[in-house]
């Protein structure tokens, strides 16, 4: 378990310098004024100090005795269904819109997530959807895909 902390600290930490680099090419600004590479500076910052705590915390800790991986057996092929549902959501809302792509793309995380009857999933994606066009369009006026029906 030791070596598995210190690889992943050390994984999470060169993620986090190459976005810190990449963020200061985009332009960070300054805080009355943010660039584009502000957010992404701030949370790569973050990642980086967290990751290190990571390594520190697998070197200073001791060998302990075998026992199982934290994650062995657990659900990841819903996972996996989830990484993948999250592409095709990318690719689907430009064309689709965002109202369309998210009530499919919240119906399919509704499916995997839960085990409750049809309506219930429907229902509930139904008003995710709407709550948050309503959130992110009227009220916060961000602009979404109007998709292949134009709304």
């Amino acid at each position: 378990m030791k070596r598995f902390d210190q690889g992943t600290g050390l994984f999470w930490l060169f993620f986090s310098i190459s976005v810190c680099i990449e963020s200061v090419r985009l332009g960070i600004g300054t805080l009355s004024n943010p660039g584009m590479g502000f957010m992404a500076f701030g949370t790569s910052i973050l990642l980086g100090f967290l990751s290190i705590i990571l390594f520190l915390k697998g070197s200073l800790k001791k060998d302990e005795a075998k026992t199982e991986p934290q994650f062995a057996g657990k659900l990841w092929k819903r996972a996996f269904l989830v990484l993948g549902a999250l592409t095709i959501y990318a690719r689907l809302m430009p064309v689709a819109g965002y109202l369309i792509g998210t009530f499919i793309f919240m119906t399919f995380i509704f499916w995997i997530a839960t085990v409750k009857k049809w309506w219930w999933i429907l229902v509930s994606s139904f008003l995710t959807t709407l709550i948050t066009y309503y959130v992110f369009s009227v009220m916060l006026q961000c602009q979404f895909p109007e998709g292949l029906f134009q709304f």
